[in-house]
């Protein structure tokens, strides 16, 4: 009971320090970056408006907050739509429900009993404002601004994604200068409540709910980890209605600014996926299947980094499988270890010796667990963070979502995210349990070891670290990012052949050594020269004289 309470301990331990590792992983978006997200939850497309032929492309195609824009000549454009003050060429109906986030926020707050309104007058007001701040974000001269065009309000609001232009939609999240969430928001919603009165404005606990909603609303999102500027993700509150939006570079000095483990691992990662993506996407590859092949190379090198960096421990794992037929043979002489003190010393210090005899370190396992998990994490917080990953699909899925939340919400490639966790869950099972059926095959030939009490004990508790640490990662394969799935499959197959590449050589070199003669000194003719012993079972039957073994008798 002692034993199995130290590994329960130990994985709870290892689960622990996997939050811990987390909570230290921290996003690389930026406010700016999440507030250009939850401009997002504002950009609508209105389905129900047909344009005229040669009316402005974009004419009556976006509706930004509660604000529908089209174009003045356009004669298709709807009756209630109206002149847009200082502006030439722009035309403009409100509607509050065309805004389907703020229409979800005011039933909300209809269930929790805060007081709502229609309220068209304030939000169109504030649309109007954060427009006018937009514009003079983008740096647009007052003439320019007079004959805007449909286009380039677009452009100015929600950016151009051909030209990889940013838009400026999102001041009105955030400041024009400090990048302080709701800073603009604030300050329009205070001119505006002195200007149309309490009565017609939201109220201190509908701001606190919308305010706390739209937070909500852009809160998982962390992809913002790119090396070129440009527009990743889809955003939006309605599946029909998501957009990418505009994230800028990040560089090597930035991620450094967000803390240790960015700097030294996860923006190199990072890098390595972006940039391997947008080179196969260079060349043709599809867009899912090039962030599957850049996941697969990342692997690839960070397994063969990992390697050379535990090419010790490997070595000694592997002649620790083997020598288990003599630990086995050794355990079996003391039948009572793990009750009987003196037998229990006894075996710890024939076992010790014969790991030194053989130059195995057993406790290098740890140290590698200690260089392993961090990296682990760190991949993790690579994949999350990609901005690359994030856009475009795998066979329907996004490899920036986690396989639960696919299945569960019924989303686009779900079936794929079944399939890859199936896959994953199976490769992993086979990966971690290899060993331990190579051993058990070794130990055969070790008569009745099974029945051995403390033999038992001991394979017990490796049984149960085992499913433990399985549990534990089919689990986390389950709730993390769908990439690192893809991850995880493609370390679940190195693992595999690495095990079985080992174990080949470790075959071959035991074949070796045993048909390999034995060379011992002998006298021929007053001088002395090392013979070599040539086994029976080998000898060539030449009929010439051959250098046998005393136990022979001759």
């Amino acid at each position: 009971m002692k034993n199995k309470k130290k590994v329960f301990f130990g994985i709870a331990g290892l689960g622990l320090l996997a939050v811990g590792l987390s909570s230290c992983t921290n996003t690389f978006c930026s406010n700016t970056d999440k507030a250009r997200m939850m401009y997002a939850f504002d950009v609508y497309t209105i389905k129900d408006y047909v344009v005229s032929q040669d009316a402005d492309p974009l004419s009556g195609q976006f509706s930004y907050g509660i604000s529908t824009y089209y174009d003045r000549a356009d004669t298709n454009k709807p009756a209630e739509a109206q002149d847009l003050p200082g502006y030439a060429n722009v035309a403009v109906k409100y509607n509050v429900e065309s805004n389907l986030s703020l229409a979800a926020i005011n039933r909300l707050a209809v269930a929790n009993g805060v007081r709502v309104d229609n309220y068209t007058e304030f939000w169109s007001r504030l649309d109007d404002r954060f427009l006018a701040l937009a514009i003079e974000k983008s740096g647009m001269s007052t003439s320019e601004v007079g004959n805007l065009t449909l286009t380039e309000l677009s452009h100015i609001l929600v950016g151009d994604p051909t030209t990889k232009t940013a838009g400026f939609g999102y001041v009105k999240y955030i400041g024009n200068e400090n990048d302080t969430y709701w800073e603009n928001w604030n300050r329009v919603f205070t001119e505006t409540k002195i200007a149309l009165g309490p009565d017609k404005c939201p109220d201190s606990d509908f701001v606190n709910q919308y305010q706390t909603s739209m937070k909500g609303y852009v809160a998982g999102f962390n992809s913002c980890l790119a090396t070129t500027d440009g527009f990743y993700g889809y955003y939006g509150y309605d599946n029909g209605d998501k957009t990418p939006v505009y994230v800028g570079a990040k560089d090597w000095n930035y991620a450094w600014s967000r803390g240790f483990l960015e700097g030294l691992i996860i923006y190199p990662i990072g890098w390595f996926i972006d940039n391997i993506a947008i080179n196969f996407l260079g060349n043709g590859v599809p867009g899912g299947w090039a962030q599957a092949l850049s996941i697969l190379l990342v692997t690839i090198l960070i397994r063969a980094i990992m390697l050379l960096l535990t090419i010790n421990q490997t070595l000694s794992n592997a002649k620790m499988s083997e020598v288990q037929p003599e630990v086995a043979k050794i355990q079996a002489k003391y039948p009572n270890a793990n009750t009987n003190r003196n037998e229990q010393q006894a075996l710890a210090q024939e076992t010790q010796a014969l790991y030194k005899k053989n130059k195995i370190h057993p406790f290098l396992s740890i140290l590698v667990l200690l260089v392993q998990f961090p990296v682990f994490i760190c991949v993790w917080g690579a994949m999350t963070g990609s901005a690359v990953l994030s856009s475009d699909t795998l066979l329907g899925l996004r490899l920036s979502d986690s396989v639960s939340t696919v299945i569960f919400s019924g989303a686009n490639g779900w079936i794929t995210a079944v399939v890859m966790f199936a896959i994953m869950a199976l490769l992993q099972v086979i990966s971690m349990l290899l060993p331990q059926w190579i051993n058990k095959h070794k130990a055969k030939g070790i008569a009745k070891t099974g029945k051995n009490p403390n033999v038992k004990s001991q394979n017990d508790k490796m049984k149960w670290f085992t499913l433990i640490m399985l549990v534990f990662v089919i689990f986390m394969g389950f709730s993390l990012a769908s990439g690192m799935v893809i991850y995880w499959i493609a370390g679940s197959i190195w693992a595999i052949a690495q095990t079985l590449i080992i174990e080949l050589i470790t075959l071959l070199r035991k074949n070796h050594k045993k048909n390999k003669g034995k060379k011992v000194p002998v006298t021929v003719d007053g001088k002395t020269i090392e013979a070599e012993i040539i086994p029976e079972h080998i000898a060539a039957p030449t009929g010439k004289k051959k250098f046998k073994d005393k136990k022979d008798g001759k």
